[in-house]
């Protein structure tokens, strides 16, 4: 007698094997969205503390030449004279204080922009790829006793986390749902 010997799966193994790969494919997106999360607010706080590295070696250098100031968020307009061909154009979008702490290659993630906010000016760098995810750098711009700023980042989960500086939260500064309650 001949034995009929099929080789193959049948549907019910199949069917199994595609609801074990369901099942795995249900943890696993939500645990690499969650890494990919983790990973930009990462990169938020190292332009935050690279940054406030920047605005307390300017104070330090300022402070040694007699102004003691914090470095100030200007508009970016630049006089070309014809000796310095390297010099920002602001048509192009150029501002010199986009890039003054951080490398270019870094930057260009980050979509730059400035606000005034009372007697503060707040530079605000968006992460391109998510702009709930927001870095901002404040110094007071009034000529007031004691010339101070704050840098922290914002995202969705923590609105407000202060990296350096004298100042709190502000009403109205940049957070990654728009601005601070006033």
């Amino acid at each position: 007698m001949l034995k009929n010997k099929s080789k193959g799966f049948t549907l019910i193994e199949l069917v199994i094997v595609i609801a074990i790969i369901g099942i795995l494919a249900t943890i696993a997106v939500p645990a690499f969205n969650n890494s990919v999360r983790t990973a930009r607010v990462a990169s938020a706080r190292a332009l935050a503390a690279t940054i406030n590295t920047g605005v307390i070696s300017d104070y330090i250098q300022s402070t040694m030449s007699g102004s003691g100031s914090y470095p100030a968020v200007t508009d970016g307009v630049v006089v070309d004279d014809g000796q310095n061909p390297a010099a920002p154009n602001p048509d192009d979008g150029d501002n010199p204080f986009k890039d003054k702490y951080v490398d270019s290659s870094i930057a260009d993630n980050w979509t730059f922009s400035y606000s005034d906010v009372g007697d503060y000016r707040c530079a605000t760098w968006k992460l391109t790829v998510d702009d709930d995810i927001v870095v901002v750098y404040s110094v007071r711009t009034a000529a007031v006793v004691g010339n101070d700023y704050q840098v922290y980042f914002s995202h969705p989960d923590a609105p407000f986390t202060k990296i350096g500086g004298d100042v709190e939260q502000m009403a109205g500064a940049p957070s990654s749902g728009g601005v601070f309650p006033g």
